[in-house]
C-alpha cells in the first residue's frame, strides 16, 4: 500500500501516532499538534522540529541560501507560536552534497544567524552529512507558561474562528516563482515571517485554540476540527487577502482564494475565541471568517450563498 491509500500525509502521521509508545508522564501532547508539550516546572517546554528539502520546499534557482537559513527558522518559530509560547534553543542539522561551497554553508547560517537573533533564540548545536541535494533541519525548543497554552483540541461550539495578516500570499508568490512572472506576492514567498508578537497577545488574551496556516487555511481548520472533535462553517468572502494578493493571482488567471484555502506557505494564524473576547480581539491584525458548529455538522464552506464541503488543503505525498 502506498502512503496515498492511507490518507497522504496526515494518514501516515495517525498511523506512526498509533505506533508509538509514551514512557514519560512529562508528555502532556506527544503527536497530534504544531508542538510537542512536556512538563517543565511551572512553564511547559515546547519541542518542535521541521526541514527544508531542496526542489521541494526551495529551489536554488530562486532563493539565496540566507533565506533558506532564514525561512528554516522561521518556519520553526511558526510552530513554538502557534502554542502561544516562545522559542529559546535550536539545532541545526544539514545535509549537503559533497561539492557544496563553503561560501554556501556561511551564507546559509547567515540567515540562520539573523534570524536566531532576532528571535533571541541560541544556536547550541546539530549535524552534519553528506546528501545529493541540500536538506536543513532545524530542531527547536521553546517554553510556554501553562496559562497561555494554546492547542488545536480546544475550539469550543460557539466559538469565533479568525484568521490573521493576509492570507494566500506566499502559496501565489511560489506560483508566480514557477511560471517565470513577477509580482510582490514572491518576497512574501521568499522572506516569509512568523506572528510571535501576535501570537504571544493572542495567547494572553484567552483564545481556545489556535495554528498557523503553513498547509492553508483548510486544512488547519480541519485539523482544529479533528482534535476539538467540531464542525466548523467558513465563510469565503471573510478570508483576509491583500490587494497584492489577488492583484497577482489575476496575473496567473486563478482564484485567489484557492490560495488561501489549499496553498499553505504562510505563517499566519487561524484560531478560535469566545465571542466575548470580540472586542479585545479588533485591536489586532485579524478577522473573524467563520464559527464553530457541532461535529454533525461537518466542515463547510459558505460562497456566493450556496454551501460546499471545504477540502482538504496541502498534502505532501498526494
Amino acid at each position: 500500500m502506498k502512503i496515498k491509500g492511507i490518507g497522504g500525509e496526515f494518514g501516515l502521521i495517525e498511523r506512526i501516532k498509533k505506533n508509538v509508545r509514551l514512557f514519560s508522564k512529562d508528555v502532556i501532547l506527544g503527536i497530534g499538534d504544531d508542538s510537542a508539550v512536556l512538563k517543565y516546572g511551572k512553564k511547559y517546554l515546547l519541542l518542535k522540529t521541521d526541514m527544508l528539502v531542496q526542489d521541494v520546499h526551495f529551489s536554488l534557482k530562486h532563493s539565496t541560501p540566507e533565506q533558506i537559513g532564514a525561512r528554516a527558522i522561521e518556519q520553526n518559530v511558526s510552530d513554538i507560536a502557534s502554542m502561544g509560547g516562545l522559542p529559546k534553543y535550536a539545532l541545526v542539522s544539514l545535509a549537503l552534497p559533497k561539492n557544496t561551497e563553503v561560501d554556501f554553508v556561511d551564507r546559509l547560517y547567515r540567515g540562520i544567524n539573523k534570524k536566531s537573533g532576532k528571535y533571541k533564540i541560541s544556536v547550541v548545536g546539530g549535524d552534519l552529512s553528506q546528501s545529493s541535494k541540500v536538506v536543513v533541519g532545524i530542531f527547536l525548543a521553546g517554553f510556554v507558561e501553562n496559562k497561555y497554552l494554546a492547542l488545536r483540541s480546544g475550539a469550543r461550539i460557539s466559538d469565533l474562528v479568525f484568521c490573521s495578516g493576509d492570507a494566500g500570499k506566499s502559496a501565489v508568490g511560489l506560483e508566480l516563482l514557477k511560471n517565470n512572472k513577477k509580482g510582490k506576492s514572491i518576497k512574501k514567498h521568499l522572506e516569509p515571517c512568523a506572528r510571535l508578537d501576535l501570537a504571544r497577545k493572542l495567547a494572553k488574551i484567552g483564545i481556545n485554540s489556535m495554528i498557523d496556516i503553513s498547509d492553508g487555511i483548510a486544512s488547519e481548520i480541519g485539523h482544529i476540527c479533528h482534535e476539538s472533535k467540531v464542525g466548523a462553517v467558513i465563510y469565503a468572502d471573510k478570508i483576509p487577502m491583500s490587494k497584492n494578493t489577488i492583484n497577482d493571482a489575476k496575473k496567473l488567471n486563478k482564484n485567489p482564494l484557492d490560495f488561501a484555502l489549499y496553498g499553505g506557505e504562510d505563517f499566519e494564524l487561524v484560531f478560535t475565541a469566545d465571542k466575548s473576547k470580540l472586542k479585545q480581539l479588533k485591536k489586532y491584525d485579524v478577522k473573524v471568517i467563520g464559527k464553530i458548529v457541532d461535529k454533525k455538522y461537518g466542515i463547510k464552506l459558505v460562497k456566493n450563498n450556496k454551501e460546499f464541503r471545504l477540502k482538504s488543503g496541502f498534502d505532501h505525498f498526494k
